[in-house]
């Protein structure tokens, strides 16, 4: 009975006390509750329900506690972002953080909360952009406010509206770039060097740059700004060039790439000399021509990426299993020893004690005494399986290695010989000098990714699988010998593809035999008294490898676009451009803002330049005097006569400016023609050979044809210029029949190709054959306006000459 009391109190003590910690616990709770602190209410709720996880009533006191908590930390939380949202600097940053705390509480005591999630995100956002405006001394904030600090001067023309140009027999070009400064407000200059050649030409519903860059390409002239409204003219040649072309120093701070890698790359496509790598800061700096400068500074952003990285899952599984068995006779414990004989007293003597004749005359029986031997019948057979698993995680950049190793270090002794120093003995004798090398032994993995743009990983394995072995007698002395098994792979493996390494099995067997003399000789009855021990080792390897792509190379269209820099002799950022500060002006990449090129469409489609007098002097902003227009044709001879019209003077260009002014302007055709319509190779010199629309905003053709003889002449690219409505989804379809000499443009989504206004419409990219010569045929491209209908155009080609 005593002992059944003291049962029933020790199970009911327990009890007691904690119902009444629960009780405690719920009434805590409920004062909680009634002051309005949810906190201390969830808290003391969830005590009492771990002490009674039965108590329904308490699971609902919890659930409504927890929302009411929710709610509270909520408001907070839309309260302090709402203030963070209007503060500025450090105060914004300390408001969102504790929004952003108080919204955290608000999800984790009520995750069905979506309103308070939303919330959360915007808060989130709010911290990254008031770290980013705090951290205004980033590399990449200093970088961005670099850009617009030094600028050359600009040409700024007082008025950018488009006109015709009109000199169809040649005048000097002097009086063209006069004529050229007097319409559009610009001071022109011109260097000792410059010849007043005459030329010809016309352009038609060209702006003031236009004007200027075909002018000079057909005189084999270049300008520099001096300021916004004065230009200085100078023959295009590289001496003129070195005099007139500005320098830029500029250092490049690599966040990712190596400083003399991005160098050799730097150096190598623009030859540029003066380009040096700073180790120590990870930096560049060029000095150079600005153009050369900025196509430098494209190249390192394309190649200033941050390493791909990968986390590799490893899975290794090793599985050793040992067998032995032991089974026979034997018999242990046979010697003999012959006593009452005289023994040495030199202790330090092990040898055995002399024996005389006398001594054995003396011998008797009791001086001998034998141990009996003892007989073992050996039975036993035992098996170990020992398994080890490891699961570690390697991230590993690009082009690095990493190496994995599980296992143990083995010490190996090496034994040297000194002559002279450790080792040696008093009397001069070498002795040996022990020490010992350790040696790897267990699972070697080596791995070394290389990350591809479609997020493949290839990985350059190398395993090695390595155990001690039997101890081999070299020399009088044991040393270990190891068992190595090696494999080198290549393998190609998907984000999240799991690769598997298996079959690397070592087995090894060992047998011996230890017989009773004489008796274990006996033919059938010998295996009686013979022991047997056979040994079975056995280990086997299972390798798992799963990439998972964490970063990955930032490629951005920029990077994959191309970039036109001119020619061999004149790089240049924009492409073939005879003026010095392209640098400054708009990426020729982005396109072009439409209001540049502003004209009027008639009702058929087609572009007319607006008519406008020749003011003494323009006002910014103003249309451009225009003193260009052709003047009225001659009128022919009487109806029916073959008599031609009466031959009239050649105006001068004053005149052709008078009549110019008086003159309206009636709408222009399309024309598409090479220039210059004539050019001049060598045997496989390359050059540009440009195509020039006209008057082509608005209208479409299907297609462009154009024929060469592909003996003289060898086209081995076409790029489009501004002229040419591009998407970039869907670039238009170049095909080049280099053995037939036939150049055949079409889109790539069955629509008809769509011009914007006149400019560069392509260039030709074309290699001097066979001596000879070869004419560029452009077939009609059948152009429509936007209703669809015909629209009568203009088509020349050109001349190429191989000399």
């Amino acid at each position: 009975m005593n002992r059944l009391r003291t049962a029933i109190i020790a199970i009911a003590v327990p009890l007691i006390a904690g119902s009444c910690a629960s009780y405690n616990a719920h009434q805590r709770a409920q004062e909680a509750e009634k002051l309005k602190n949810w906190d201390e209410a969830v808290v003391q709720y969830e005590k009492a329900l771990d002490l009674n996880p039965d108590n329904l009533r308490t699971k609902i006191e919890l659930q409504r506690a927890r929302l009411e908590a929710s709610r509270v930390h909520f408001e907070k939380g839309k309260t302090l972002r709402a203030a963070a949202a209007t503060a500025v600097g450090d105060e914004q940053l300390r408001l969102a953080q504790l929004a952003g705390t108080e919204l955290q509480l608000t999800v984790k005591l009520d995750p069905t909360n979506q309103y308070a999630a939303v919330e959360m995100s915007k808060v989130i956002q709010l911290i990254t952009d008031a770290n980013r405006a705090a951290d205004k001394n980033s590399i990449a904030e200093i970088k961005k406010r670099a850009i617009s600090k030094a600028a050359p001067p600009v040409l700024n023309p007082a008025s950018n509206q488009p006109i015709s140009l009109s000199f169809p027999h040649d005048t000097p070009v002097k009086d063209i770039y006069k004529a050229l400064g007097s319409a559009y407000g610009i001071n022109i200059l011109f260097d000792q060097a410059v010849k007043n050649d005459p030329i010809s030409i016309e352009l038609k519903d060209v702006t003031a740059q236009q004007a200027l860059e075909r002018v000079m390409q057909a005189a084999g002239h270049f300008y520099k700004a001096l300021d916004e409204h004065t230009i200085i003219v100078a023959p295009d040649n590289p001496q003129a060039r070195r005099d007139y072309e500005d320098l830029v120093i500029r250092t490049f701070y690599l966040s990712n790439g190596d400083a003399e890698q991005v160098t050799n790359v730097v150096r190598t496509m623009l030859e540029a000399r003066n380009v040096f790598p700073l180790k120590a800061l990870n930096a560049i700096t060029i000095r150079d021509t600005a153009d050369k400068v900025r196509i430098a500074e494209k190249i390192i952003e394309a190649n200033d990426k941050a390493k791909a990285e990968v986390i590799v899952d490893v899975e290794l599984i090793q599985i050793d299993l040992d067998k032995s068995q032991q089974m026979g006779f034997a018999i242990q414990g046979t010697n003999g020893v012959l006593s009452g004989v005289p023994t040495s007293t030199d202790t330090a003597n092990t040898a055995p004690p002399p024996v005389n004749l006398g001594t054995v005359r003396n011998l008797k029986s009791g001086n001998w005494t034998f141990t009996l031997p003892s007989v073992a019948y050996a039975f036993m057979k035992s098996a170990g399986e020992s398994q080890t698993l490891a699961n570690p995680e390697l991230r590993i950049s690009e082009g690095e290695k990493a190496t994995l190793h599980i296992g143990q270090r083995v010490p190996v002794p090496v034994t040297t010989f000194n002559s002279i120093g450790v080792g040696t003995t008093a009397n001069g004798a070498v002795s040996p000098v022990t020490s010992f090398q350790y040696q790897d032994v267990g699972i070697k993995v080596a791995m070394e990714p290389r990350v591809h743009h479609n997020r493949e990983v290839t990985l350059k394995l190398t395993v090695e699988v390595s155990d001690v072995g039997p101890n081999k007698n070299i020399g009088g002395q044991d040393l270990p010998s190891f068992l190595t098994r090696t494999i080198e792979d290549t393998i190609r493996l998907k984000d999240g593809e799991t690769n598997v390494l298996a079959g690397l099995i070592q087995q090894t067997d060992a047998n011996s035999d230890t017989k009773t003399p004489f008796l274990g000789d006996i033919p059938i009855l010998g295996r009686l008294f013979t022991q047997n021990t056979n040994t079975r080792r056995r280990t086997d390897v299972m390798l798992t490898m799963t990439p998972h792509i964490i970063r990955i190379a930032d490629i951005t269209d920029e990077d994959v676009a191309p970039m036109w820099v001119g020619t061999q002799n004149n790089i240049t950022f924009r492409g073939v451009s005879p003026r010095l500060e392209s640098q400054a002006t708009v990426d020729p990449f982005t396109p072009r803002a439409t209001g540049q090129f502003e004209t009027d469409v008639a009702t058929d489609g087609r572009v007319t330049v607006p008519t406008t007098t020749m003011p003494t002097a323009p006002t910014p902003g103003s249309a451009p005097n225009n003193p260009f227009a052709r003047p009225n044709p001659t009128p022919p001879g009487p109806q029916g006569s073959n008599e031609l019209p009466p031959q009239t003077p050649q105006p001068s260009t004053k005149e052709l400016m008078a009549a110019a002014a008086a003159t309206p302007q009636v709408a222009a055709s399309p024309r598409i023609a090479a220039q210059p319509a004539q050019i001049s190779l060598k045997p496989g010199e390359e050059r540009l050979w440009p195509l020039v629309a006209m008057d082509v905003e608005g209208l479409s053709t299907n297609q462009i044809v154009m024929h060469y003889d592909p003996q003289a002449m060898n086209v081995a690219d076409v790029s489009f210029g501004p002229a040419m409505k591009i998407d970039p989804q869907k670039p238009p379809v170049v095909t080049i029949d280099g053995e037939h000499g036939l150049i055949r443009v079409t889109s790539s989504d069955g629509q008809p190709l769509r011009f914007n206004s006149g400019g560069d419409l392509a260039a030709l990219r074309v290699r001097g054959g066979m001596t000879g010569d070869t004419f560029l045929v452009i077939d009609d491209p059948h152009i429509k306006n936007i209703r669809g209908e015909a629209v009568a155009s203009t088509v020349s080609g050109g001349r190429a000459k191989v000399e």
